[in-house]
């Protein structure tokens, strides 16, 4: 066979090329690219043409959410050679920004992505039937769900927990975590004002409503009369104060027995937390729309996320009989003589289970926040407005389908018609992860003015912040009173720098430089802080009523930082009917045997208006007598 000098070059040049190409394609590469929170960094060894490892080297994304990625999709990879591999639910930009660092990799290495772009064959799915049985059945993994577990478990009983995410955590794992409880040796350095003052005794002239009201006012009475003879300048609060001001918080609407007994546990679950691992920061604050500065929040924890790694830590360390089945949705009740007796789920294969429960159910489920339909349908206070444009803080998964396995039962439901908005969160996302400084921090629409009183109750603050311009503001803070670690990460675990790029906050050295990269007037911006810092220095006369200005509020100069916030759907007050003890009640007010609740799925513990830092406390309080009560 004869060639000609082209062809012979272009052979030459050809084979060149693929043993150039060769050399270049083994090694380690590194790659990032943009998740859900900040930066992904990736690295993948290439050898002999194959894709050898990989594995995630830094990144500020949600534990737990995105701890099932950060395993399974590089292993998914390796073991497929494709980068083409399933999403995982629940964490899907977590699981693109690991392809996409994967791809850039392979084109470092001299490789073509699209070579490695196989479809990956789905899970066979399967029909079985399966039946178990169990004393306690948990349907939900949240802060609720676990702390029944524990209690039930801690009592002998055999527990399956039910979670439909692929991760236990819920919404309580993706809060920011702060806990209301009245502590008056921490509150001491707190210094009481005239505002404060005068708000306990507007309180205790309200005419009562109801006995327990009447009880707890005259309870209230004494103990402020104590507090004054004893001469003492620092934070009155008690329990009694903190159910007073929480019932009042949700216009009186919700059930005051169960108000209270949030708020007379509240201290002994906060000590049980403490023995079990928590360390709570010396101080407490005072979140937003938490009303009063009784908000605790944990230091050797990230966010919610502490509550749940404690919980989990218990069960291992305790070898509790506590079974979870995750990926595993429940999808109806099954009940036996108008007793509820088991559960039916499906798991992630497509396998059905029967599971039944000698002692009982209990469901901690959540509300229906990420339910557009739902929200929708019950809404009363947002003029059925709350359509997929608005944003939720809530977990996909939370989409109230406890609620609605239990009205087919014949539960009864209280306050469905009251859905909270958070005023602080994402624009983009809707969660609250991008927080730098304390939430009740000075508040400054667009065009550099304040606009209302940051220490008010949530739904007016959400109400005030969407009257403003495109209905955003930023909340503006110093690097003295920036909330970041060593790290430079946020509350949250998300590094400010991260922030910073994606123009989520921002940073100037002066008051007119950060407003001209936000887009404010910098004379309006100027003036308002200057009215601000005259407020914090006499803590008096604030002219939209602002009680106090705490040390984490106060600007002492530059350089400043403005983080960017929208309302977006939070809490649903409202939920399954319960006593005292958890039980679920039907339409006629009868307990349901068999069946019990905890957590955000119940109604009739916040009104028309949750409490800011009431949740976690209502979660693990009524989660925890809920397991103690199963089966009795």
């Amino acid at each position: 066979m004869k060639f000609t000098f082209s062809v012979l070059a272009a052979l030459v040049a050809a084979a060149f090329c693929a043993q150039e190409a060769s050399m270049a394609k083994d090694g380690t590469y590194t790659a990032t690219t943009l998740g859900r929170n900040g930066d992904v960094t990736v690295q993948v060894k290439i050898a002999n043409n194959k894709i050898e490892d990989v594995k995630v080297l830094s990144w500020s994304e949600t534990h737990p959410v995105a701890d099932l990625p950060k395993a399974k999709v590089p292993a998914d990879i390796v073991k497929n050679q494709s980068t083409n591999v399933n999403n995982v639910s629940g964490a899907t930009l977590t699981t693109f920004a690991i392809k996409a660092a994967v791809q850039d990799c392979l084109k470092q290495a001299g490789l073509n992505p699209k070579d490695f772009s196989k479809m990956v064959p789905q899970p066979q799915k399967v029909t079985d039937n399966i039946e178990e049985k169990t004393d306690v059945i948990v349907v939900g993994a949240g802060g609720a769900g676990l702390s029944a577990a524990v209690a039930a478990a801690q009592r002998g009983l055999n527990v399956i927990v039910l979670e439909k995410a692929h991760f236990a955590g819920g919404n309580t794992s993706v809060s920011g975590g702060c806990f209301n409880a009245a502590d008056p040796e921490g509150q001491k350095p707190i210094n009481m004002t005239d505002g404060q003052r005068e708000s306990i005794e507007k309180l205790l002239a309200e005419k009562p409503q109801n006995k327990l009201q009447e009880d707890l006012i005259t309870q209230v009475k004494q103990q402020w009369a104590d507090y004054k003879k004893s001469g003492s300048k620092s934070l009155f609060d008690t329990p009694e104060l903190h159910a007073l001001q929480s019932w009042k918080a949700g216009d009186y609407k919700a059930n005051l027995e169960l108000v209270y007994r949030l708020t007379k546990e509240a201290p002994e679950i906060q000590e049980t937390l403490a023995k079990m691992g928590i360390i709570w920061q010396k101080k407490p604050t005072q979140f937003v729309g938490a009303l009063w500065p009784r908000s605790h929040r944990a230091s050797n924890y990230k966010s919610g996320v502490g509550y749940i790694d404690t919980y989990l830590d218990l069960i291992k360390a305790e070898n509790l009989p506590v079974a979870f089945m995750m990926s595993t949705p429940a999808e109806s009740l099954i009940t036996k003589d108008d007793k509820v007796i088991g559960v039916k789920a499906k798991g992630p294969d497509g396998k059905t289970y029967t599971i039944l429960a000698s002692k009982g159910v209990i469901l901690a489920s959540g509300g229906f926040g990420a339910n557009v339909k739902m929200r929708n349908e019950y809404d009363e206070l947002w003029d059925k407005k709350l359509d997929e444009k608005v944003k939720t803080t809530n977990m996909p998964a939370i989409t109230g389908d406890g609620i609605n396995m239990a009205l087919k039962v014949g539960a009864g439901v209280k306050d469905m018609g009251y859905i909270q908005l958070l005023p602080t969160t994402d624009p983009a996302t809707g969660s609250t992860n991008h927080k730098i400084v304390e939430s009740t921090n000075i508040y400054v629409n667009k065009l550099g003015n304040r606009f209302v009183n940051e220490q008010g109750r949530r739904d007016v603050l959400a109400k005030a912040a969407l009257a403003q311009p495109d209905h955003i503001f930023y909340i503006i803070g110093t690097e003295q009173t920036l909330l970041k670690d060593k790290e430079g990460r946020g509350p949250y675990g998300i590094l400010i720098s991260d922030l910073l790029k994606q123009k989520k906050a921002f940073k100037a050295d002066t008051l007119e430089e950060l407003a001209k990269k936000v887009g404010m007037d910098p004379a309006n911006l100027k003036r308002t802080v200057e009215k601000w810092n005259e407020f914090c220095k006499t803590q008096k006369g604030d002219e939209f009523g602002r009680m106090s200005c705490e040390d984490g509020n106060k600007l002492p100069g530059g350089p400043y930082y403005a983080s960017l916030m929208t309302p977006s759907v939070h809490h649903t007050m409202g939920g399954l009917t319960i006593d005292k003890d958890t039980r679920v009640l039907n339409k006629a007010g009868k307990p349901i045997p068999g069946l019990f609740a905890a957590g955000e799925i119940t109604g009739g513990i916040h009104g028309t208006n949750r409490v800011g830092c009431n949740a976690v406390p209502d979660a693990l309080i009524y989660g925890t007598i809920a397991g103690r009560e199963v089966g009795k």
